[in-house]
């Protein structure tokens, strides 16, 4: 073992427990290229940045009885990209990224012939069956979406399954609420195949919001060479949808939502396209549009960005 580098990780984290170093998985991955955004609004800029770049450890243990126990953290470690940006052309910072480590997962569960029950900030049940099918660009999708429930943090999600349904449920407990309901949300989902197609449904709901969020993606859909992913969000009176195409290691990302309150239909349209490079090392490109529609700003990203990944 490396000790350097060892040492070099527990002391970012914070760990002091070195057995459980020697047991545990490390790795790390530097995404790292060059972005131009072009606004309406009167930026223009052109950098070298980081995009969630992150490095993380993560172990499992065999605790028999057909027992798992696992457990992960991991960060983002874009720090280097505190850079203001002048949106409007005012001569006036609009908003700026956060020069900071930031936590993207920290988990801890339990999984078995039963199925896994999982603790902590991560993936869960909305994005699991109806984000994450069609969640295909490497950067920026969700522009558009009723919801973009990526990981979430104060939840303990169970997923299980049967035959070829899947299913979940995770409950959200959040805390300093100034009423006495012990969860604070909800949400359930559940997926099964319609010959090579895979239909996912979920429903969201908490005490944040009037009105549940009911959301629908169906993967799978073989059109010669493509591969058609479709996608449908609600809530209320807003609407949002989506198709996602991927022919070979291109991809075509489409996304637009109905904001009834707005009165406006914003979009999203991402075109991609995925290089391997050899061992650990990948090049992706992508050309993205957002169309506000007067309820935000325009802008035109294209990013060339190399991602190698450390084991």
């Amino acid at each position: 073992m490396n000790f350097k580098k060892t040492a070099l990780l527990l002391a970012m984290a914070g760990v002091t427990a070195v057995p459980m170093a020697a047991q545990a998985d490390m790795y790390a991955s530097a995404r790292i290229g060059l972005v131009n955004t072009d606004t309406d609004g009167g930026l223009n800029d052109m950098q070298i940045q980081s995009m969630a770049s992150r490095f993380g450890i993560k172990s499992e243990t065999d605790l028999g009885n057909g027992m798992t126990g696992f457990g992960q953290y991991e960060w983002d470690v874009d720090f280097d990209n505190g850079k203001s940006f002048d949106f409007d052309g005012d001569g006036e910072d609009d908003a700026s990224t956060d020069a900071s480590i930031k936590m993207r997962k920290r988990l801890v569960g339990l999984k078995g012939d039963f199925g896994s029950v999982t603790l902590g900030q991560t993936y869960h049940t909305f994005y699991n069956f109806v984000v994450g099918p069609n969640d295909n660009p490497w950067w920026g999708s969700g522009y558009a979406m009723v919801a973009y429930v990526g990981r979430t943090d104060n939840a303990i999600t169970y997923a299980g399954g049967a035959g070829d349904i899947s299913f979940g449920a995770t409950a959200y407990v959040v805390g300093g609420d100034a009423d006495e309901d012990a969860i604070d949300g909800t949400e359930f989902g559940a997926s099964f195949g319609i010959g090579d197609m895979t239909l996912g449904l979920g429903i969201k709901d908490s005490e944040a919001q009037d009105d549940a969020i009911i959301g629908l993606a169906l993967t799978g859909i073989g059109l010669g060479s493509a591969n058609l992913g479709l996608g449908l969000q609600t809530q209320d009176e807003d609407t949002s949808f989506l198709f996602d195409v991927g022919i070979g290691n291109a991809y075509v990302h489409y996304e637009q939502i109905d904001l009834d309150a707005a009165d406006a239909t914003p979009s999203m349209l991402t075109l991609g396209y995925t290089q391997s490079l050899g061992r650990n090392t990948t090049a992706w490109y992508e050309f993205q549009n957002n169309d506000g529609d007067d309820a935000g700003t325009d802008s035109t990203v294209i990013r060339a960005i190399l991602k190698y990944d450390i084991e």
